[in-house]
């Protein structure tokens, strides 16, 4: 009997090797002249090397409209001049710099030129670039990266005409020459792991530098050799690029074995050991494939094209191992304290000695032609399926299920250009399900798993419009990019996070730079034109990895236990533009966010998490730009134990609370009722008359208060059913309200102290108590003193129901 075990912990050395390479006498190559050949020119050859080794420093331009004259400094102090020194003299340092791009403007002479070390870092235009064309030579353009300028040729002439003196540069050129693999010294920097790392996911992005002890090395390819520390059986090896900078970022799959490369000249290397420690006790997110009850088990592809089921499959569980591994180093990045965190997958499924992500099939009772109807509801769908497979899906005690679906059954209408079967929703966060949906129609441009990978982040192939969805990209990159970040958008929602910045706006479009530090070129090669170290908008923002990180699927092992189930939160307005917030849990952050634009205009964390704090609006100049231009701007407040609550249109509920410049409200505890009858009670008249007691009149339900004042005055509202329970405000100050309420008031209490409380007055209560307010928490009673209530009854809750019940109440509380 052969049995496989589920591995919960396991050690890997991975191994980063970098080849470095340094210049020797190849042959050197020249570019194409940019200008004009004039007869009295005076040609020039500069080389950035000069005959006593010293290394070029700076390159000065003397300009104006035209370029007039160049200056190279080397250093050794030497100094070359060409031209004429005319116009302004702006000086480029290539102290730790290497010249990629050379660009020029040029007509009968020189008008402008251009020096860029990056495609992001280049110099100014020196000279005049309006009208005409800007020609560039660009060494990234390459096949072969190893490529640096060696020097700068080309001619200036004194006159155009017999009459007409010009002085100035007319030719230009660039020669540039192959390095060879002479071994130097380098060192490989990790920027986002540490060595004995924890993870409980099995993917990850690294992201290093590599160091020479020569500015002039350049790196253009690492080596990741993976290797369990037990088996070293099955392994693959992978390579990936280094950009010019010498950056680089890898993506590795911890349960993939890499074999060691032979590598042509020397090299340097870095070994890591991480350790991979599923956590089975953290909910996973399940991964869910919808197909109709007719489905042909096929998506869209274009003709000769894997398209079938275990295809599918494959590419799903891909998808969302590289969700996983984006996540992490995301999370990683924004707050490097808080570990690799990420939400996990449920790891069941045996697919050859191995567990995989498990993809669930479900099949709907609805037809292939019902799910890709226009009017069909996938949203709900979705959630339906899987509540109908109840032994494949256990909820959680006290918190949500989380799943995705893909709809296997969508398919792209090429003469209505539409794709049919498909939706991209997200749940947003809720207490019981949460979930995203997206349709199969881009899977046809998804990598299978992580070897096709660059292939398919870098398909320049267009899009076949007579087979398949361009979903608005018109090459397959593209469209790979937005159909993994566009779903993982709608995971993101299911998450909690809202519309802003990155992968929550429409940064998916660039997906496969979170992957790579550079990007293929139209002739298929890697080029440094980009650099994509800073991910280029493809990332969660800083408030999405701020919300996540609380979240019961982000938990590590040794995370403290929090009790997951409160969400109590009381906001208590102090001023038009200020409130104070508190929650017995903990709030971690505050993020203000705005639904028309998208955008978290401003936010606030707190480590270590705080029960109270205060909030000033004034202070934020894009808060009070959206208050004077009349837009909504909502509060999400994510408390300790990953909780979410949602104020909506903060600047109302702050003015909703302010009566006056010194009186406030709470929110109101309980519902709002077209028949209701309200009540405003203040607890002092005038300094002679002031309340001596409150009478509560209750059963079940609370059903009437009486108010009796220092001078016997009486005012009742509501109804005098059941037992009449009372208490004196003598020499007592009201602090605190304790209110149970549904579809109506439940029951009441009072308190003076925080030992010091009325009896309860209602219904039994299993818990904690539905809401409370608590003026200790603003401040002592030397600053805030309760004033007032207000509230409702009604005597009906429909046409048949009479329940003569109290609906709701709000305490007034004002400054001292």
């Amino acid at each position: 009997i052969k049995t496989t075990m589920r591995c919960p912990y396991a050690l890997y050395l991975c191994t980063f090797i970098a080849i470095v390479n340094s210049a020797s006498a190849a042959q050197i190559l020249k570019s194409q002249n940019f200008g004009s050949v004039q007869p009295n020119q005076v040609p020039f050859n500069i080389d950035f090397t000069n005959t006593k080794n010293a290394r070029l420093q700076s390159i000065s331009v003397y300009y104006d409209q035209y370029v007039h004259g160049l200056e190279f400094t080397y250093t050794d102090n030497t100094v070359n001049s060409v031209g004429y020194k005319l116009g302004t003299k702006s000086t480029v340092s290539l102290v730790n710099k290497e010249i990629r791009i050379f660009r020029v403007k040029s007509g009968a002479w020189i008008d402008a030129i251009q020096f860029c070390f990056s495609a992001t870092d280049c110099t100014q235009h020196f000279g005049s670039i309006g009208g005409g064309e800007i020609v560039e030579f660009n060494l990234n353009n390459l096949i072969n990266q190893n490529y640096k300028i060696v020097a700068l040729s080309g001619a200036y002439i004194e006159k155009y005409t017999a009459d007409w003196t010009v002085n100035t540069l007319n030719i230009l050129s660039v020669s540039y020459q192959l390095i060879d693999s002479t071994p130097k010294y380098c060192t490989i920097s990790l920027t986002n792991m540490k060595d004995n790392e924890i993870f409980n996911h099995k993917t990850v992005i690294f992201n290093g530098e590599i160091i020479t002890n020569d500015w002039q090395n350049t790196i253009r390819n690492i080596h990741v050799n993976n290797a369990n520390s037990v088996n070293y059986a099955n392994k693959i090896d992978t390579q990936w690029p280094v950009n010019i900078f010498n950056q680089f970022k890898v993506y590795s799959l911890l349960n993939f074995f890499f074999k060691e490369t032979i590598n042509q000249g020397a090299k340097c290397s870095l070994t890591i050991n991480l350790v991979y420690e599923e956590d089975l006790t953290v909910e996973p997110v399940h991964l869910v494939m919808v197909v109709a009850n007719d489905s042909k088990l096929v998506y869209d592809t274009e003709p000769g094209e894997v398209n079938n089921l275990e295809s599918a499959k494959w590419k799903y569980r891909t998808m969302a191992w590289l969700w996983q591994a984006f996540t992490d180093d995301q999370i990683y990045k924004r707050n490097s304290n808080s570990g690799h965190r990420c939400f996990r997958l449920a790891e069941t499924e045996l697919i050859n000695g191995e567990y995989y992500p498990k993809i669930h099939v479900l099949q709907t009772d609805m037809t292939t032609a019902q799910i890709q109807a226009k009017k069909s509801d996938l949203f709900g769908m979705c959630k339906k399926v899987v509540l109908n497979n109840p032994t494949k899906f256990i909820k959680p005690e006290n918190l949500p299920l989380q799943f995705t679906c893909l709809f296997l059954d969508s398919h792209y209408i090429p003469n209505e250009d539409r794709v049919a079967g498909h939706d991209a929703l997200g749940s947003g966060w809720n207490s019981d399900y949460n979930w995203g949906i997206f349709g199969s129609h881009l899977l046809y441009s998804h990598p299978q798993n992580l070897t096709e990978m660059k292939n398919k982040f870098n398909d320049i192939r267009p899009v076949n419009k007579k087979y398949t969805s361009d979903d608005g990209g018109n090459y397959r990159a593209r469209v790979c990019n937005v159909g993994i970040g566009a779903f993982l958008h709608e995971l993101g929602h299911s998450f909690g996070l809202h519309h802003n910045y990155g992968v929550m706006h429409r940064g998916f479009d660039n997906f496969n730079r979170a992957f790579y530090s550079v990007e293929l070129s139209t002739n298929n090669v890697w080029t440094s034109l980009r650099t994509n170290v800073d991910d280029q908008y493809a990332s969660w923002s800083k408030v999405d990895a701020e919300i996540m990180l609380p979240h019961h699927l982000f938990r590590l092992k040794n995370d403290p236990i929090l009790d997951m189930v409160d969400k109590n939160i009381q906001l208590f307005t102090t001023s038009s533009n200020s409130f104070l917030l508190y929650a017995n849990v903990g709030i971690r952050m505050l993020a203000f966010f705005s639904s028309d634009d998208a955008k978290y205009p401003h936010y606030l964390t707190y480590e270590p998490a705080l029960k109270k704090v205060d909030v000033d609006m004034s202070t934020s100049t894009e808060l009070m730009n959206y208050k004077i231009n009349n837009k909504e701007i909502h509060l999400l407040v994510i408390l300790k134990n990953g909780r979410m609550v949602e104020f909506g249109k903060i600047f109302s509920e702050v003015n909703n609370g302010l009566i006056t410049a010194d009186v406030f409200k709470t929110k109101r505890f309980g519902p709002v009722y077209e028949n209701q009858v309200e009540f405003n009670v203040d607890f002092t008249v005038n300094n002679n008359t002031r309340l001596l007691t409150i009478g509560v009149y209750y059963d079940n339900y609370v059903h009437g208060l009486e108010f009796t004042y220092t001078d016997n005055t009486v005012r009742f509202f509501g109804y005098k059913i059941g037992n009449k329970g009372s208490f004196s405000l003598v020499n007592k100050e009201l602090r605190v309200l304790r209110v149970q309420s549904g579809a109506w008031i439940d029951a009441l209490q009072f308190c003076f102290s925080a030992t010091d409380c009325t009896q309860q007055f209602g219904g039994t209560i299993s818990g904690q108590w539905s809401g409370e307010f608590n003026l200790n928490i603003i401040g002592s009673s030397q600053f805030y003193k309760v004033s007032g209530l207000n509230g409702a009854f009604i005597e009906k809750y429909n046409p048949n129901w009479t329940v003569n019940t109290m609906s709701s109440i709000t305490v007034l509380y004002k400054k001292v």
